[in-house]
């Protein structure tokens, strides 16, 4: 009996498998291709979130995938969203052909495309989907179009490359180009393509798609392939239906019935893995690593640390690799903390030093140190859903904020920078003194160097413990922080 074909499918998060409790949980175009294939060709979707061209050479499904291929097999390939993401586990770089070491392309090429070539395998190539933009823009990185270059067409032009100079024929599917078309003509609604940590608009996740958008994106590509009548169109269903035509139906079907409302419980427990630490004044300061982190492991000693002597602090947080975040959507941080009654004024102020960014190439998007105040705090729990509000007397760096952000908050759930931006990113090494105080209104945030802050920090952290506030050190993503000469003072 003739071996029934494979259509293998490599890529990241936006196209991978998840078992998320999230309210409309995460689902990759990867899980959405069943609905258009029929019976005689098996889907094996390894993609796996997190991880770029390049780091996904390191994990176990991509030995599967080198393993598994053979003549009259498919391959899909969809990466770019982590790749364009800058640290030495993950970056590859826009600029560059399928022979320059270090790039894109050549990470595509020698990675997947070579190997599934020379066993005969039919290979389309997806570019990847742009990000949810609530300003309808659609530009700049939410097109994969980052200050290193253009990662879409990174993949349009090592197509071009290899048929021309190799005769090696790979289909492109422009997922960027379409998802942006696709976005614009139905304005906001993307919305209801997109998953969702919770029940709050607020809490949409603007990178991943729900069951709802990973249907859309695969039918996009099914309908590209159908069109160029590849080989791989013969196993395309005789029928099927634009998602599109059906909104009610896979927007129903991409809400989580079993989705609880978390509560939140203030922890009896302050601390109960990582050591705490003792300041010259006797104040304790426990530690915890709590919300969005890699694989959802708190306790992972190689990528988090904690430990102190001699009055100074020390918070590791992506050591090993890219891990925790504060994003629009989610945060996860390393932190040392310690809490006190809500309407206990305090004045707490430190000098930071900068140790590492733990990254190749200066800081990682969505890092972030500094000193903080926040409204919640959770022991080593790891939580996909949009956390507490917060001040910080810290830095954070973004899209918008290359630099790194003058102090930050998260109000109503939303980031909010009322400091502008640094006139100069912090290098490793360098110290800064921060402080952040209480205001009869709300709270003021100072790095020094820069004017303090606090028009927009003028608001109570008492929204989801309203009994204790919580302040402390952190550090998030990727970067190692010594804090010291720490004073607090409860006024």
């Amino acid at each position: 009996m003739q071996k029934k074909p494979t259509l293998f499918v490599v890529g990241d998060s936006t196209v991978s498998a998840f078992s998320d409790n999230y309210y409309m949980p995460r689902v990759g175009f990867g899980e959405g291709l069943k609905y258009f294939f029929d019976e005689n060709i098996r889907i094996e979707n390894l993609a796996v979130s997190g991880t770029s061209s390049k780091s996904f050479r390191s994990h176990k499904n991509y030995q599967a995938f080198l393993n598994g291929i053979s003549a009259g097999d498919h391959l899909i390939i969809g990466f770019g969203h982590n790749d364009e993401k800058r640290g030495a586990v993950t970056f590859t770089d826009p600029k560059g052909d399928f022979r320059q070491e270090g790039s894109f392309a050549q990470s595509l090429f020698e990675g997947y495309i070579k190997p599934a070539s020379d066993k005969g395998l039919g290979i389309v190539l997806v570019t990847p989907i742009v990000r949810r933009d609530e300003s309808l823009s659609y530009a700049g990185e939410k097109v994969h179009v980052t200050s290193d270059g253009d990662y879409a067409e990174a993949i349009r032009r090592l197509s071009s490359d290899l048929e021309r100079e190799l005769s090696l024929f790979v289909f492109v599917c422009d997922l960027t180009r379409e998802t942006r078309v696709l976005s614009l003509k139905v304005g906001n609604d993307t919305l209801l393509m997109h998953a969702r940590t919770g029940k709050r608009e607020i809490s949409c996740d603007d990178t991943h798609t729900n069951l709802f958008g990973a249907v859309v994106n695969a039918y996009l590509i099914a309908e590209d392939i159908k069109k160029a009548g590849i080989l791989l169109s013969l196993y395309l269903k005789k029928e099927y239906d634009d998602p599109l035509s059906k909104t009610s139906y896979w927007v129903e079907r991409s809400v989580n019935r079993y989705y609880k409302e978390p509560v939140y419980e203030c922890p009896r427990e302050l601390s109960d893995f990582w050591p705490p630490f003792l300041d010259q004044n006797q104040n304790r300061w426990y530690a915890s690593v709590f919300g969005d982190i890699n694989d959802g492991d708190c306790k992972n000693a190689k990528s988090f640390s904690f430990s102190g002597e001699g009055g100074r602090m020390q918070i590791g947080s992506g050591l090993d690799r890219i891990n925790g975040k504060i994003t629009e959507k989610s945060d996860g941080l390393a932190m040392y903390f310690l809490r006190l009654p809500v309407d206990q004024s305090f004045c707490l102020k430190a000098v930071i030093r900068l140790d590492s960014y733990n990254t190749a190439k200066g800081p990682a998007d969505s890092a972030a140190f500094g000193a903080m105040v926040r409204d919640d705090i959770y022991i080593n729990k790891a939580s996909g859903e949009l956390l507490g509000d917060f001040v910080a007397a810290g830095i954070l760096f973004d899209h918008a904020h290359q630099k790194g952000a003058n102090t930050f908050a998260r109000r109503s759930g939303r980031l909010v920078f009322e400091g502008g931006e640094l006139n100069e990113a912090p290098r490793e090494g360098d110290e800064l003194s921060v402080c952040i105080e209480s205001t009869t209104d709300g709270y003021r945030a100072t790095i020094e160097g820069y004017s303090p802050v606090s028009t927009g920090y003028d608001f109570k952290l008492t929204a989801i413990d309203p009994d204790y506030v919580y302040i402390g050190f952190f550090a998030a993503r990727s970067v190692s922080i010594t804090v010291s000469d720490i004073i607090l003072k409860e006024t």
